[in-house]
């Protein structure tokens, strides 16, 4: 019998598919000198449409499809990152193409919509089949994007390796999820959780749960899954460097979120030992790495190795508290590193370099990008009072409540060295000569923005108890 479907559950999704639609449509019929200048505000304006659907949504709850599509708390709440992250994203796109006009900016802001279709759905997914297809119609779309700049040798050099790299990835998880289908007979995440309640770790199914978590590390960029990152966060256009180390990072922990801490959860015994030995080793590798960079694409990438494994210190605890405080770390890591890159790209613009050296005395020809930079820069280093203090904070605490002692000490020592390479970049900015007089050009529109992704790395420092309040609710659900 066909399942009842409730359209309701994914009217989020399918606004997404009528925007993209119609965008396509004016893509295609509309004349190439009026559509390159409506694309980019009716993006923007379906957006904010969908931001209030989602508003509307919250407290939804219930099952779709047969079960296979889920609308719950969590979903809910990774939902509204996403939309957050791409609107960001949108407004990155539109300052980076400044620097290149003769590319298709319209071609990328769709692929921009197919990868926000793909995250929603791996949000609410609660079979490995809609898991399996969310994940493609993602990393497709990222793997266009990443080498998207066809005159760039760079871009072009960092699309195939994210290819070859994701494509493996995929086919990791494809046979991870044959084998664990083959032991539970069902592909259902209530069905597979259900005979994980009842049944013991066996040596098939601890090699499935292995080839399903190499995909999820693939995403989450952690080690040794990070091969791809340092090279494709340098190649790629810097918009999908920034969606890539935000958007894609958190799908990935979506995914181990639902399927570890929840449909997996009466193994955590086991996980969780394995998880604490991948965060410290994350960790280290990261921020030691990090030191000796001299691209700040590249250090970016090696920090959000080091990220990946503060992040799975969360899902070392496995509990409550550990859970919340990885979504929280998510949403202060969204500002803060968004914000950082739009400093890049607009510093980019006026200087076409990405090298650090040319960031040389940034504060005296802009005060605003320095200023912005620097803030981002003592957020990520995790200091007072600002949003990336208090997510290492909470997820100190759940580590050391779970009686994972040493790896908080190991995270207490990797956040001193990441202290060190991020004040060498503060001291480029503000104490190094500039190496031009000029002064960068920041217009007033980026201005205001900047100075909105400076209040929002504070409010979420200085106030963050509501905010940490919203990620216990978003996973109260699973837990």
């Amino acid at each position: 019998m066909f399942p009842i479907i409730d359209w309701y559950l994914i009217s989020l999704e399918l606004l997404i598919v009528a925007a993209l639609a119609v965008l396509l449509i004016i893509d295609i019929f509309v004349p190439k000198d009026v559509r390159n200048d409506i694309i980019g505000p009716l993006s923007f304006a379906a957006l904010f449409i969908i931001f209030g659907f989602w508003i509307n949504q919250h407290g939804v709850h219930g099952t779709t499809f047969g079960g296979m599509f889920v609308m719950d708390s969590l979903a809910w709440f990774f939902k509204g990152f996403f939309l957050v992250t791409m609107f960001i994203v949108f407004i990155l796109a539109q300052q980076f193409f400044k620097s290149y006009s003769g590319e298709k900016r319209n071609i990328f802001y769709l692929l921009l919509w197919l990868a926000l279709l793909g995250m929603f759905f791996v949000a609410s997914s609660a079979d490995f089949l809609v898991l399996f297809i969310a994940i493609e119609i993602l990393t497709i779309s990222l793997y266009v994007m990443t080498a998207y700049l066809k005159s760039d040798s760079h871009s072009i050099e960092a699309g195939m390796k994210y290819l070859v790299l994701g494509a493996l990835s995929s086919g990791f998880l494809l046979y991870g999820i044959s084998l664990l289908y083959g032991t539970t007979h069902s592909t259902r995440f209530d069905a597979i959780q259900l005979f994980a309640n009842t049944h013991a770790m066996t040596p098939m199914v601890l090699f499935s749960l292995v080839l399903i978590f190499s995909a999820v590390g693939f995403k989450i960029a952690a080690v040794p899954f990070h091969m791809w990152v340092p090279d494709v966060y340098q190649g790629a256009p810097t918009p999908v460097t920034a969606l890539l180390s935000v958007g894609s990072k958190a799908a990935g922990f979506v995914m181990l979120i639902r399927l570890f801490l929840s449909v997996f959860a009466a193994w955590h015994l086991q996980w969780g030992a394995v998880f604490a030995v991948l965060a410290a080793v994350s960790m280290c590798y990261g921020n030691l790495v990090a030191m000796f960079q001299t691209n700040i694409k590249r250090l970016f990438g090696y920090s959000s190795i080091a990220h990946a494994g503060y992040l799975l210190m969360g899902a070392a605890a496995g509990t409550v508290l550990g859970t919340a405080a990885m979504n929280f770390y998510l949403v202060g890591y969204l500002f803060t590193n968004l914000t950082a890159f739009l400093v890049i790209i607009l510093t980019y613009n006026f200087i076409k370099s990405d090298e650090i050296n040319d960031y040389a005395g940034l504060v005296k020809r802009s005060s605003i990008l320095g200023v912005t930079l620097l803030i981002a820069l003592i957020s990520l280093a995790g200091m007072p009072p600002l949003a990336g203090f208090f997510g290492k904070f909470a997820l100190l605490m759940a580590t050391v409540q779970s009686g994972y002692l040493w790896l908080a000490l190991i995270a207490a020592v990797n956040i001193v060295i990441s202290l060190y390479y991020y004040m060498m970049l503060a001291k480029k900015i503000y104490i190094d000569p500039p190496k031009h007089d000029s002064t960068i050009a920041v217009s007033w529109p980026m201005r205001l923005t900047l100075v909105a992704g400076i209040a929002a790395i504070v409010i979420l420092g200085l106030f963050q108890g509501p905010f940490f309040t919203a990620c216990i609710v978003a996973v109260r659900g699973i837990h």
